[in-house]
């Protein structure tokens, strides 16, 4: 009797140090102590009931809730190599920290194209494509007199886009209903030339409004952009010169003039 009353007594010491579980009903209270200190000490779910502030717990107990005999709320926490009861809130010093959640990764929003400039109200013909025109509008036209095998006696002939050039009445009246079919807000006549898609110099046709349309002019200098001037230069010579078949230069130029030169490997 005497070694059980030794054997109970080390367990209840062990219970209350947190070091052994000791279901309530598997020991009995030793003489003089209750059976709140000894026997109470217990887990109930998740949560471990008359726990010893500052003992050691099991390791079913590691992070766990419990509650102490006077009531107040204690946590097993990691406290250097060891596992104690601490008070709820005590991080232990070494309690570690849970692992933040990555944030979702926002995808870039799609970029919004701008839409294309709308017709002015009444126009016939669109300006979106400047500085080129409106293709459905001028196309481009040819001058059925000059071909491939008349260049020699016609475009090839210096002064020959002079004498084939429609007079400036016939321009300045088709200039000012031109203007009026893009919508310009300006509407002033020298501020545009009546420009040959199809230049004469490489066989365009002389008057179909199909081939003239109102380029605006540089910063009201007078001037046409020099730039198609220059590609038109280059593309006559290349024709006259047996570079460049006529019909395909009248398309590179026709389509787009600015690149007209790089399309034909010039």
């Amino acid at each position: 009797m005497r070694v059980r009353s030794l054997l109970i007594a080390l367990c209840a010491v062990l219970a209350s140090a947190g070091l052994l579980v000791v279901p309530s009903a598997a020991v009995a209270a030793p003489a003089g102590t209750s059976s709140a200190s000894a026997g109470c000490y217990r887990q109930v779910g998740d949560h471990w009931e008359c726990v010893t502030p500052g003992a050691f717990c099991p390791a079913a107990a590691h992070g766990k809730s419990g509650t102490s005999q006077d009531g107040d709320s204690y946590r097993c926490v990691q406290d250097g190599s060891y596992w104690r009861w601490k008070p709820a809130g005590s991080s232990g010093g070494t309690t570690p920290k849970p692992t933040a959640k990555p944030k979702p990764t926002v995808k870039p929003k799609p970029t919004v194209k701008p839409k294309p400039v709308a017709k002015p109200s009444g126009a016939k013909c669109s300006r979106k494509y400047l500085p080129l025109p409106d293709p459905k509008c001028q196309p481009g036209a040819r001058n059925p007199a000059v071909t491939q095998k008349t260049i020699k006696s016609t475009i090839c002939v210096p002064g020959y886009s002079r004498k084939v050039a429609p007079p400036a009445s016939y321009l300045n009246a088709l200039r000012v209903t031109q203007i009026a079919q893009y919508g310009y807000a300006d509407r002033k006549p020298s501020h545009y030339k009546e420009d040959h898609l199809i230049p004469l110099s490489l066989g365009g046709s002389p008057k179909s409004a199909k081939n003239l349309w109102p380029q605006p002019v540089l910063a009201g200098t007078g001037k046409t952009p020099a730039a198609k001037d220059a590609v038109e230069l280059t593309l006559w010579r290349a024709v006259c010169r047996g570079k460049v078949p006529l019909a395909k230069a009248q398309q590179a130029i026709a389509k787009n003039w600015r690149t007209a030169v790089r399309r034909l490997g010039l």
